[in-house]
């Protein structure tokens, strides 16, 4: 039985990283590191909720702070990682950035003067119009070059009558000079093996750089701004409700004690403490 469950397990892990994960580690970085943000924001609340050392009417008052601190925490953590994630990912697709062997790849291949990236998107696009690749997203240019090129050459979802342009068959004849069919497809995965890593590596620096700059700049700053409007609406509404003027932090303790409850210390995300940078 043990045996069982280690291989639901061990079969659900790998389903779950030979997927997505497997060809982007840099959302697996940044889902992880979400995932920490949310586990640290529930430890909180639950620790709130759990002290007998507080008021009652503390905590109707901290606990809602304490999830709307979490949901700040993990939104601003998530949106400026995958943004700057993003940002890499297009200029990995774009080839503002390459790889020497895919710059070789493409002098071989290219039979005009257009620009590289013109190139590419005229090929990436006449893939995707005929199902040839199976890489729908329009900015994935290089992505889809790659894999229409080797579906194209093993025979796959090439659809009857498809009748390229002449510059499609030019390219595809400067890269059969001199080598055989195996030889052309095994050229071409090496070019994307060596796109993919090189898109990999690109996408973990751009999660982790994004890490480091939502958790230590942004995301402390925003906190405390929230902090400091919460504590004038609690200021605002003890004044109303004594019915007097409305106190300083300086001059009254009650308010003081109830701000001090709220300085607790900055939930953060172990999942990027082992990168040093």
């Amino acid at each position: 039985m043990p045996l069982l469950k280690g291989n639901i397990f061990e079969g659900l892990a790998n389903k779950v990283w030979n997927g997505k994960y497997a060809e982007d580690v840099g959302i697996a970085l940044i889902h992880l590191g979400a995932a920490g943000w949310v586990l640290s924001a529930l430890a909180q609340i639950l620790m709130l909720a759990r002290n007998k050392d507080i008021d009652k009417k503390e905590k109707r008052f901290l606990i809602p702070q304490e999830i709307a601190d979490g949901v700040v925490n993990v939104g601003l953590y998530y949106s400026i990682c995958q943004v700057i994630k993003n940002i890499g990912d297009h200029m990995s697709e774009n080839i503002q950035y390459m790889t020497k062997q895919s710059n070789d790849f493409l002098k071989i291949m290219k039979p005009d003067s257009r620009s590289n990236l013109e190139f590419i998107k005229g090929f990436a696009e006449t893939f995707r119009n005929y199902g040839i690749t199976k890489v729908k997203k329009q900015r994935q240019n290089m992505s889809a070059f790659l894999d229409g090129t080797l579906n194209y050459l093993k025979g796959a979802n090439v659809p009857d009558g498809f009748n390229p342009g002449p510059d499609f068959k030019a390219a595809f004849e400067n890269l059969a000079k001199g080598r055989t069919l195996e030889q052309q497809i095994d050229f071409v995965e090496d070019v994307q093996r060596n796109f993919n890593g090189y898109k990999n590596g690109v996408g973990v620096i751009a999660a982790v750089g994004a890490s480091i700059l939502a958790c230590n700049i942004i995301t402390p700053i925003v906190r405390n701004m929230m902090a400091n409007y919460s504590q004038k609406r609690l200021m605002r509404k003890n004044a109303r409700l004594s019915g007097g003027e409305q106190p300083s932090i300086h001059n009254t303790p009650h308010i003081k004690t109830q701000i001090s409850t709220l300085r607790y210390p900055l939930p953060r995300s172990n999942t990027f403490s082992s990168f040093k940078i």
